[in-house]
């Protein structure tokens, strides 16, 4: 063999050893695929959020030319340190400053919905009542519109390079955070248990909870409306106030933003400026949050979309699903897939790139047509959830979604519609369609279906302690209560309501096993955390994965605790903080299965 055919021999050999190599290297990242790729999008979404804050800062030349300060984003020196924890008590004060309640005394069923506010009557600026001093929202509204430390930080940041000030002084933070902070006004409202025992006796217990009805933040002027509903378990009920709708009352979400720039940095009166100062200081205010909150759930808590059921989607949106239902015949679990599919469940979700805005993505030229046709405004009902679902679901109902059998071959009869509403277009559209789009919503929309939520206690539905404000049964002190208490005998089985991954299960005092939880354990899902506590015994582990209806524990008297019951929790992921913000159980566990 001569030099040449070495050489030859010697590439191909060599070539084929590279593709080898590329294979089982690939297969080593496949599992891993979806993480990397999160990884780059948050580091290039950064970079661009960065990009955009300097490209809407004024000229500078001459003595006025600068370095801008980027204390906090790509490295964590004592200093950025120093300046993100000064940031966060800001936050943390001004976040509740203004937090009132509308009424002394709580509404029930026969009240009706007093206590609300309309566009032309709103709370804010005028109207005060008790105060609060926390965020105390049931359904976790005012928890997603508090003030962000990433957002006081961006516009103080923007402020100190407009104004060519030498540097952030601890005066401008304070100040800049006490102008933006938000107004919240909630009325006090009951949850009313009522429980029949074997010997027919009925036991009623009431707890007070606190319900958004206005917020007036940085992020937009919204109100809230709420209508009575009762759900019926084996041997309880439960009647509370379930949101209904969300009202803008400005129809430019961003005008007290914009107001405060203009006024701030001293710009002109042009609309467009103003709208591109305001995204610059928004995105970059995401951008300083998203590293340190959404990042490292990212990354911590890597799920993907493995742990999808019924008690994932948000509580306050399924009842507006199964409005849509109602109304245009098609099924709750199929909107909701097509919801999850097109926004994560987020209201205020836009697509830069094509303008499609909100839960179901509807394209900017059809929201004004569509909203109309159905009875909402365009501008006060565009972060309106239920506006969002409804305007969806008559979409997808007039571009054929009419005569579905839906106990049948449902799928392959919806494929032609998702791909038009999914936007594919050509000739290979329809397989297009299946595979990048239509699959993930038939999968979602099947796991809606049939996984459901379960009540975690199988023949116990006796709610000892509601979620709300009570005299703690220990101290006697006025607390909030977390989660709810479910009576049952010590050593009854506890199921997980939900699919997911456990994140904890032992002692919340290892040393001293009558404080705190006790025996505990959490799981997460996509969208919630879920905590039970004080049991008598443990059958998972961490990491385990469960599915909806897995025997996990059982009841027991562990930690502070009076007497054998289930202290339960969820948790909001998306509401902030590690381990997100507690919601009030019973929204989850409303059409909760018990057996």
């Amino acid at each position: 063999m001569n030099t040449d055919q070495l050489e030859k021999e010697a590439l191909k050999y060599g070539k084929g050893l590279g593709k080898l190599t590329f294979r089982l290297l690939f297969k080593l990242i496949k599992p891993f695929l979806p993480i990397i790729l999160i990884i780059i999008l948050i580091f290039f979404m950064l970079l661009a959020l960065i990009a955009g804050v300097y490209s809407a800062f004024p000229n500078t030349s001459g003595d006025n030319k600068k370095s801008p300060i980027l204390a906090g984003v790509f490295e964590d020196k004592a200093k950025d340190k120093e300046l993100r924890d000064r940031y966060y008590k800001l936050c943390d004060k001004y976040n509740v400053i203004d937090t009132w309640a509308v009424n002394d005394d709580p509404i029930g069923p026969e009240d009706g919905s007093i206590y609300e506010a309309s566009s032309d009557r709103p709370f804010y600026p005028g109207t005060k009542g008790e105060y609060v001093g926390e965020l105390v929202d049931s359904n976790g509204q005012d928890k997603r519109l508090k003030l962000l430390w990433g957002q006081v930080h961006a516009a103080t940041l923007y402020n100190t390079y407009a104004n060519s000030l030498s540097q952030i002084t601890a005066q401008l933070q304070e100040k800049t955070a006490k102008d933006l902070h938000p107004y919240f006004y909630y009325k006090k409202s009951k949850v009313i248990t009522t429980t029949t025992e074997d010997e027919g006796n009925t036991e009623t217990t009431v707890s007070i909870v606190y319900l958004l009805v206005e917020a007036y933040t940085i992020q937009g002027h919204y109100q809230y409306h709420y209508r009575w509903k009762t759900y019926h378990y084996e041997k309880s009920s439960v009647t509370l106030e379930e949101l209904t709708d969300i009202k803008q009352v400005l129809p430019n979400r961003w005008q007290r933003l914009e107001n405060w720039i203009k006024d701030e940095y001293k710009l002109n009166d042009k609309p467009e400026d103003l709208a591109l100062a305001r995204t610059a200081v928004w995105e970059a205010g995401q951008g300083f949050d998203a590293r340190t909150e959404w990042l490292n759930w990212l990354l911590n808590n890597h799920l993907s979309g493995q742990y999808i059921s019924q008690a994932m989607i948000p509580p306050e949106l399924i009842p507006m699903f199964k409005e849509a239902e109602e109304k245009f015949g098609i099924p709750w679990w199929f909107l909701a897939a097509v919801a999850y599919k097109e926004s994560s469940f987020n209201p205020q979700a836009e697509n830069k790139a094509t303008g499609c805005y909100g839960l179901m993505q509807i394209a900017p030229d059809n929201w004004p047509v569509y909203a109309r046709r159905l009875g909402f405004d365009p501008d006060l009902d565009k972060d309106n959830p239920r506006s969002q679902i409804f305007v969806g679901a008559y979409m997808l109902k007039e571009m054929g979604l009419k005569n579905i059998n839906w106990n049948g071959e449902w799928k392959e009869q919806t494929l032609d519609v998702l791909a038009f509403y999914g936007g594919f277009r050509g000739k290979d559209a329809r397989e297009r369609c299946r595979e990048e789009y239509a699959s993930k919503i038939w999968e979602f929309a099947e796991m809606f279906r049939v996984g459901g939520v379960r009540w975690p206690t199988p023949g116990y539905t006796t709610i000892t302690s509601s979620f709300g404000w009570r005299d703690h049964p220990i101290t006697g002190k006025r607390t909030f209560h977390e989660g709810i208490d479910i009576g049952a005998p010590e050593g009854a089985t506890v199921i997980s309501a939900s699919k997911g991954q456990v994140t904890f299960a032992g002692w919340d005092k290892p040393n001293n096993h009558k404080k705190g939880y006790g025996l505990y354990i959490t799981i997460r899902d996509e969208n919630h955390l879920y905590l039970y506590g004080h049991l008598s015994a443990i059958y998972v582990k961490t990491g385990d994965q469960v599915n909806v209806g897995d025997i996990i524990g059982a009841v027991g008297n562990t930690g502070s605790s009076t007497a054998a019951h289930l202290h339960f929790e969820v948790r909001g992921l998306s509401l902030g903080g590690g381990s997100g913000q507690p919601i009030d159980p019973l929204l989850v566990l409303r059409n909760a299965e018990n057996n």
